[in-house]
């Protein structure tokens, strides 16, 4: 079994396989994703949170195209996204208005901590998309944000729209003088439709859960973040008692598909009004909003012929 601290994922089994689960912790991705363009810490921490979700969500998925978790709101992060391909590329970006950040901060009088992500977001929607290339391919569930956390935010989705018991919990690390970087890391569980009978009865079910989800609380920040254990010794702390069975997923890093093609397919399709106003001395300058690489065009070269 190949074994990883970070960047990666893992899929575990307890109870008979009664319960399916799933484990992500992000590292060098993140850092990756910070490297190419710079945000306020606030931004930061929800990009971080966020990429997260989304390696969880992904990860339980078949899917052949991209996955995206999308947020657009009234808050001071107006949107995020972050999207995986089938193969384990990531990248993620967010808007923002760092003047209401800062209000919103001095707003509930949290400067010097750590408000969860739900406060900055506002309201307006979460999305998930599955992008498998074509309109009958596409897949796509929405949910309101309405949660104290963005993990109740998902949890949500779940209740409403998919009805399957699922508990999701998102951790975060902060930079500080010993470690200057981001880190991110989630778990998922859920409660599998019955199979065969494994589990005598629905009493016993409801009582197993109920153990799991005790289980699952009781991780610490301090285990999920330690750089000496990996992923499976974390899980077989919390579930070595429960007939654990745990197995490598998926890899992740960072990656763009931005390209010089593809933007100015979408500049060539706005008006030349808007061209005109995009231009300066003769030239339009554009920035990927996710890796930051910077391109310039002529502005003949986005005329319409």
């Amino acid at each position: 079994m190949v074994k990883s601290n970070y960047d990666a994922c893992v899929s575990f089994h307890i109870n008979n396989n009664a319960f399916f689960g799933r484990f992500v912790r992000l590292d060098n991705v993140i850092g990756e994703i910070f490297s190419r363009r710079a945000y306020p810490d606030v931004a930061a921490g929800i990009i971080a949170e966020s990429a997260a979700l989304a390696a969880l969500l992904s990860s339980a998925l078949k899917y052949d195209g991209i996955f995206t978790l999308q947020t657009k709101s009234d808050g001071p992060v107006g949107m995020v996204v972050v999207d995986i391909t089938s193969d384990g590329t990531i990248r993620a970006s967010a808007s923002y208005d760092n003047e209401r950040i800062e209000k919103a901060k001095k707003l509930r009088k949290t400067e010097d901590e750590y408000e969860e992500t739900p406060h900055f977001l506002g309201h307006g929607y979460l999305a998930f998309t599955v992008d498998q290339g074509g309109a009958d391919k596409m897949h796509q569930g929405i949910v309101d944000i309405q949660g104290k956390t963005l993990a109740e935010c998902a949890e949500r989705y779940f209740r409403q729209s998919e009805q399957i018991d699922t508990v999701i919990r998102l951790y975060l690390k902060h930079p500080d003088s010993e470690n200057p970087a981001w880190k991110a890391a989630g778990i998922l569980l859920q409660k599998l439709p019955e199979t065969g009978g494994k589990i005598s009865s629905e009493t016993d079910i409801a009582a197993l859960w109920e153990e799991a989800v005790i289980f699952l609380n009781s991780l610490k920040e301090d285990e999920i973040f330690n750089d000496d254990l990996t992923s499976e010794q974390i899980l077989h702390r919390l579930y070595h008692a429960n007939g654990l069975s745990v197995e490598p997923n998926k890899e992740y890093r960072f990656g763009c598909r931005c390209s010089r093609e593809k933007l100015q397919t979408v500049l060539s399709g706005i008006s030349e009004q808007e061209l005109a106003s995009l231009t300066e001395k003769g030239k339009i300058n554009a920035e990927c909003n996710f890796c930051g690489k910077k391109y310039s065009f002529e502005k003949g070269e986005l005329l319409k012929q």
